[in-house]
């Protein structure tokens, strides 16, 4: 009898060598008969457990007695054995690969638990442009090539979950008692009445969640939770944004690649003059800062004498704005996560 896999080698290799007895061919001719492996053991938890009961399904017709013996020639039957050996082994490798992808594709869907979501609704952009849906309680979002969304016929009363692959763009209707949840991967984005982004980058994994309005919550999600690791989370307004590396376990704020002016409560365009005449560099860049929501640190105090006169309404971003200021005082400007830095040898001060 075969009772593992070494088992079954050291008979082969007797057999090689012309010492297996009558049993132990009985026993090889068994084998290759019993090679059916089906479906119906794909159902094990992994591939170690798919290894498992795939052999004690070889095994166990391999230990049951034939009720008819197989007699070639010796030859033949060699020629015979290595032909289904190596289309079993072919079989074996094909049957657990195929088994591991389908596992592992039913296993995680947008990040989290197939069965969480299995039963939901959910939309797919198939084509080349983007596609417009409305959610059942009037979000409406944005779908780029290639992205899946999932949610509920009906959301919950006390709150909005839904689940995301791929690249969209929300506009969120507000509901101040049911905020709204996007889970993507290993982070949730919290929100009650806002429009954003969410990016996935395909080759590094990462997620990228940038606010456009109004204010979101961006947090980690363990999906295996361990005592020392602290809960990262960090809130973005307008023109931040936050980026999970999944590798590195890290959520990086920072600023879109092009910060716009903030708007005001009633979604009309504040009036803010960026025609400067004789203007020191602070009061510039406290203008800018509460135009657009980011903090501008200035490296050199000798900076704080630079007189600026300059007209900046033309431009419709932060960066093209300080590229014209830094330019004027020969200084320029760096990036920190969701900071700006002005820096330059600066001015001597005015007499």
């Amino acid at each position: 009898m075969i009772k593992n896999i070494k088992g079954f080698l050291r008979l082969l290799d007797r057999y090689q060598r012309n010492l297996a007895g009558p049993e132990e061919k009985k026993t090889m001719d068994m084998w290759y008969d019993s090679i059916d492996y089906t479906a119906e053991n794909h159902h094990v938890a992994d591939e170690h457990e798919a290894d498992k009961a795939m052999w004690s399904t070889i095994s166990s017709r391999m230990d049951q007695p034939s009720e008819a013996e197989h007699r070639l020639p010796a030859r033949a039957w060699v020629r015979n054995f290595y032909f289904r050996l190596a289309a079993a082994c072919v079989l074996f490798v094909l049957g657990l690969i195929g088994y591991r992808f389908a596992f592992d594709d039913a296993e995680q869907i947008a990040g989290v638990k197939n069965e969480l979501i299995e039963h939901m609704s959910q939309v797919t952009n198939k084509g080349t442009d983007r596609k417009r849906f409305t959610l059942p309680d009037g979000s409406r979002v944005t779908l780029e090539p290639g992205a899946t969304l999932y949610y509920p016929a009906e959301f919950a009363q006390n709150q909005r979950d839904v689940f995301l692959k791929g690249d969209v763009f929300f506009d969120i209707a507000h509901d101040k008692s049911r905020p709204f949840y996007v889970h993507a991967n290993n982070i949730v984005t919290k929100v009650l009445g806002t429009s954003f982004t969410i990016r996935e980058n395909k080759s590094t994994n990462a997620i990228e969640v940038a606010v456009m309005t109004g204010v979101v919550e961006v947090k980690q999600v363990d999906t295996e939770p361990r005592a020392e690791q602290q809960e990262q989370k960090v809130v973005l307004t307008q023109n931040k944004k936050a980026t999970f590396y999944p590798e590195e376990e890290k959520l990086v704020t920072g600023l879109v690649e092009q910060p716009k002016v903030i708007l005001e409560k009633s979604g009309q365009m504040p009036k803010i003059v960026f025609n400067y005449i004789e203007k020191p560099l602070p009061d510039i860049v406290k203008v800018l800062e509460e135009a657009y929501g980011v903090k501008i640190a200035i490296g050199n105090e000798n900076l704080r004498n630079c007189i600026i006169t300059a007209d900046l309404s033309q431009e419709s971003t932060l960066f093209n704005q300080l590229e014209i200021l830094c330019e004027s005082i020969d200084a320029h400007y760096q990036l920190s996560n969701d900071q700006v830095t002005v820096s330059g040898k600066g001015c001597e001060p005015t007499k």
